[in-house]
């Protein structure tokens, strides 16, 4: 995903949260803007969404830790430790299996 880590954050917080996120890597975080209407995209929970690329995540869990603990984060898309098996689908067809 190129677009880098997906954050929502509550509507009043998303500038103080975009200079957080800067300051935590991700230079080009940036609020995500909606394409039909104007305006930022807004979440089913009426919040706003940040993708912040970070490049290559040596410690996912870590930095989602640090970015949860951000003031006006309600979640992040970086969801760690959560699935005890995964499933992969190969070009040729195999399916290759991980698990913890």
């Amino acid at each position: 995903w190129t677009k880098g880590v997906p954050v929502e954050v509550v509507p009043f917080a998303w500038k103080a949260v975009l200079k957080k996120l800067q300051a935590l890597g991700s230079k080009d975080a940036n609020l995500r803007m909606a394409i039909a209407k104007a305006g930022p995209v807004v979440t089913d929970n009426g919040n706003f969404l940040i993708d912040a690329p970070f490049g290559l995540i040596h410690d996912p869990a870590k930095l989602a830790k640090e970015i949860k603990l951000v003031t006006g984060v309600v979640e992040v898309g970086l969801f760690c430790n959560m699935a005890e098996i995964a499933y992969f689908g190969c070009e040729d067809g195999t399916v290759s299996i991980r698990t913890k």
